[in-house]
């Protein structure tokens, strides 16, 4: 008789440093034998779902007691748990290794029926694997060995991974019927934790088919088993499958919870299979939120280990994400590499609605690189795969696809929508019908039928705030409007269409900055601190991208190998900066500290000041226009120029400023060439975008609102061939007309310190003189710190108590990676996400340093760089840079900026600051490069 098992006994051999300590455990307790290690084998069995580490160590143990005990009873249920435990682990080859010897085994000793049972972890282990008819031969084998026995645990057993096959194979009614006969079973024989199995695997049909609330009902069902079964593995696995759900049903926010609380679990255990799922899944939702470098980040991590642990079809799913992320940054070549793998492991195994899914990307990636006849032809194929199926998802973008390769054909694009629409209505998704909606909105408008178009962009645009809305985090808010601004857009036409002039300006401030300006009015949740584990690694991330930085920063201008080194320096830079951006996802978050409701009643218009004028440029298309607003009278100007016009200017704009990195000798040599050549490019911009409504801009202060590209232009410095528009109006710069109304609710402070930084280097020596100058001026209110003084520390520890907030140090600004622009201080790199954890008290910020104000655009206009990160940690108003600036010059410009503070409004002291050093540098690179945002 063996001794009955001691949970101290079970704790003490899953310490034990080697195998040969756990057999002396096993010996002294007496149960080294068959029964003591069938004992033992059945408590590893019930650790599978909750621990299947632990419960592969003891299996390994009693295989090894087992062998060398000739106990040849137990080695084959050994081996087969083992198996169990390898396959959890992602570990296929292992796992059927050992299911053949199982086999093996229990033939051997005459067991028919237990060599039959190993089949079925046969069939997942080659399920997983991609080999799913023979996974299905091997469930036919074991429905056949049974010979029609019901209720028997092995036929719902075989049935059940026969309907496993079936999905990833995309027969999905052949799924449905093999679950829906396995449940029977299930019930009959009340196996209650297969039942929840069953369920889960159901939903994830019902997922594929886009029934997203039955497919939530399904794993509810299976999850409430799990918990009154104490399955904790189970129920974790249904928690990732929970968040995709969510993630179908537009609850952003409820996913990644789902899929963080399911991190939390499987981390702690070997179980590689799930974690991978786990992290595709979070792909999928960086990749509906348009975060696409950290989907591309985490689909390529996870694409690696999916191919290294076999899992064929969610590597085939990896594959495709990737190249969705790749198409949406237009890297076109990656992502045709990537969609043709993916399309050649769907069709190889013959799922025929997840190729579908992919010619439609591969058709996307062929539209937007111009090849609109080879996209036509692939949405065609997709359509005939389609055809006579019932697949809603796929045939709803089908349809979809073609009616935008179509358009502007009316008539063929609308038969299209038609059949997609009621798709959209019967699955009550509302990514699937903001799009639909979207498209028969500007198809309507196209046919002259407003009253229809306004119905259907309206409802539109209520379904993209209501996702919009279940988004607290401002990362994830940020890219939201990236892929969504069209049915703004054709909301804004139909309103210009219409003289709504008024409703047309609304509808596009709903569509600008609104993330900004939601975090000015404290609507927005905020990051709470790291845990330990990720502290730890961002500190170190952190510390490798400063050093990064300070290469770039010092590599040698003239130097043939720079453009080599930097491209390097920056590849480098991109991957940490795509961890650490990863790592912020997951912070947990606080509570909003304002109003929800506060959205609401946000003003539109402008709240000006006496004398001013509010410019606001839009851009619809390829259209440019502007809204004027005096004395409370909106209008609009339609067809000011061109995108394309426009940026042409730009880039000529900025050869410009370039000139002045050749050399100070080429500069004197040259310098009023360079000024009349500057100008040149500053006419045209004037005449494209200031000379059509000069008319109206008849006051002293103007408010200008850029919109797109027009962020990077300096508007203040546009030339009409006489005057700059700066000789004529004070300018204050606003990235929306909401944004402008908020900092004017930021009373500056009157009391508190002026904080003052310098840093200087042999490239910025006047950077000492500018910051000595400015706390003179300042007086008994300033507190200056210079070169070594000037830390992250000191900077963290002054701002929140500070009046005024006056950095002058070497900037940089991240293209690729706007919030990781950055200031560079003593000890460190400050950047723009640091800048956004300042709690500051409404200063007036200056930015003494090179494109402290440049910014990258997002859809829905969304500003990302120093100047976002200020504004939204509580800066009243902020001056900073366009472009590199020169370092004499500019020290100039602040000391007598500072000067005219003491008697004048803000903008009234720049702007005479800069016509001052106008005269004395008369090219706009000296004295235009600084702007003002948030007040006059």
């Amino acid at each position: 008789m063996s001794t009955p098992l001691d949970p101290a006994l079970i704790a003490d051999l899953l310490a034990a440093p080697s195998v040969e300590a756990q057999i002396s455990l096993l010996q002294g307790a007496g149960l080294a034998d068959e029964p003591g290690l069938t004992q033992l084998l059945d408590h590893a069995t019930g650790l599978v779902r909750t621990t299947p580490g632990h419960a592969r160590r003891l299996a390994v143990l009693c295989a090894t007691v087992a062998t060398d005990s000739s106990l040849t009873a137990i080695i084959p249920p050994a081996a087969y748990l083992q198996a169990q435990t390898h396959a959890l682990n992602g570990d296929f080859g292992r796992a059927a290794q050992l299911i053949v010897a199982a086999r093996a085994g229990y033939q051997r000793l005459g067991n028919s029926e237990a060599a039959l049972r190993t089949n079925v972890g046969l069939m997942h282990v080659l399920g997983e694997s991609g080999r799913y008819e023979e996974a299905l031969a091997a469930g036919q084998e074991i429905l056949t060995g049974i010979n029609g026995r019901s209720p028997h645990p092995l036929t719902a057993l075989a049935l059940h991974n026969r309907g496993t096959c079936f999905e990833q194979l995309g027969r999905y009614d052949e799924a449905i019927a093999a679950y829906t006969q396995a449940e029977t079973t299930y019930q009959l024989l009340d196996m209650r934790e297969p039942l929840g199995h069953v369920r889960n695997n159901r939903g994830l049909v019902l997922l594929s088919l886009g029934q997203a609330r039955a497919a939530l009902d399904a794993f509810t069902a299976a999850a409430a088993i799990y918990t009154a079964e104490g399955s904790s593995f189970s129920l974790a696995r249904t928690w990732t499958n929970l968040g995709e759900t969510r993630l179908l049903l537009g609850d952003y926010q409820q996913s990644l919870a789902l899929f963080d609380q399911a991190h939390q679990f499987f981390q702690q255990q070997d179980a590689l299979a799930e974690h991978h799922i786990l992290l595709l899944g979070r792909a999928k939702a960086y990749l509906a939120l348009n975060l696409f470098s950290q989907a591309q980040a985490a689909y390529q991590e996870v694409e690696e280990l999916l191919r290294s642990a076999g899992m064929a079809h969610h590597h085939a799913q990896a594959l495709w994400g990737l190249g969705m992320a790749h198409r949406a940054q237009q890297q076109f070549d990656e992502a045709a590499t990537a969609l043709a793998a993916a399309n050649d492991a769907f069709a190889a195994v013959g799922n025929q609605p997840l190729q579908v899914s992919v010619l439609l990307e591969q058709a996307a990636l062929e539209a937007v690189q111009g090849n609109r006849g080879v996209a036509l032809q692939q949405a065609q194929q997709a359509l005939a795969l389609t055809s006579d199926h019932h697949w809603p998802i796929q045939t709803f973008f089908t349809r979809l696809r073609l009616a935008d390769l179509l358009l502007p054909d009316a008539a063929a694009a609308e038969s299209h929508l038609l059949v997609a629409q009621p798709i959209s209505q019967s699955l009550a998704l509302p990514h699937l019908r903001y799009r639909v909606n979207q498209r028969l909105g500007r198809l309507r408008l196209l046919q002259g039928d407003y009253l229809a178009a306004q119905q259907l962009l309206q409802t539109a645009v209520s379904d993209i705030e209501q996702l919009r809305g279940n988004l607290a985090q401002e990362a994830l808010r940020l890219s939201f409007l990236d892929d969504k601004t069209a049915a703004y857009e054709d909301l804004i036409q139909l309103y210009l269409l219409q003289n709504e002039v008024e409703q047309a300006f609304a509808t596009a401030e709903q569509a600008k900055s609104r993330t900004l300006a939601e975090l000015l009015a404290g609507l927005l949740a905020v990051q709470q601190p790291a845990n330990d584990d990720i502290a730890v690694r961002l500190q170190a991330l952190q510390a490798d991208l400063n050093a990064i930085y300070n290469e770039v920063l010092g590599l040698d201008q003239g130097s043939e190998r720079r453009p080599r080194l930097l491209g390097n320096l920056n590849h480098q830079a991109r991957l940490l900066e795509q961890e650490i951006s990863q790592l912020r996802l997951q912070l947990p978050l606080g509570q909003p500290q304002g109003d929800p409701l506060l959205h609401a009643v946000l003003p539109s218009q402008p709240h000006l000041p006496p004398r001013a004028t509010m410019l606001a440029y839009h851009i619809i298309g390829d259209e440019i226009l502007a809204f004027v607003q005096h004395n409370g009278r909106l209008t609009v100007f339609r067809q000011l120029s061109s995108v394309t016009a426009v940026r042409q200017a730009l880039q000529r704009l900025d050869i410009q400023w370039q000139r002045f990195r050749v050399g100070s000798e080429f500069i004197s040599r040259h310098q009023k060439q360079l000024e009349r050549s500057a100008q040149t490019v500053l006419q045209t911009l004037h005449q494209a975008l200031i000379a059509p409504l000069a008319h109206a801009l008849t006051t002293p202060r103007l408010l200008i609102i850029p919109h797109g590209l027009l962020h990077q232009l300096p508007f203040h410095a546009l030339f009409d061939g006489e005057q700059y528009l700066l000789d004529q109006h004070e300018i204050v710069y606003a990235p929306s007309a909401t944004i402008f109304n908020l900092c004017q609710q930021r009373p500056i402070q009157t009391e508190g310190t002026a904080l003052v930084l310098g840093v200087s280097d042999s490239s910025i020596p006047h950077v000492t003189a500018e910051a000595e100058a400015i706390a003179a001026t300042v007086g008994n209110g300033a507190q200056l710190f210079l070169d070594e003084a000037a830390t992250t520390a000191v900077l963290r520890h002054h701002a929140p108590h500070s009046r005024r907030l006056h950095l002058a140090c070497h900037g940089l600004f991240r293209s690729g990676n706007p919030m990781f622009s950055a200031l560079k201080l003593h000890d460190g790199w400050f950047t723009a996400s640091d800048v956004a954890s300042l709690p500051l008290r409404h200063p007036l910020v200056t930015l003494s340093a090179c494109e402290s104000g440049r910014s990258q655009i997002l859809g829905g206009d969304e500003i990302l760089g120093l100047s976002r990160a200020f504004l939204g940690a509580g800066a009243a108003a902020l001056a900073v840079s366009l472009w590199l600036v020169e370092d004499k010059t500019t020290a100039l410009l602040m000391a007598d900026w500072y000067q005219r503070l003491q008697q004048h409004r803000m903008a009234a002291a720049l702007r005479a600051a800069q016509l001052a050093l106008k005269e004395q540098y008369p090219h706009p690179y000296y004295w235009a490069p600084f702007i003002l945002v948030g007040k006059f």
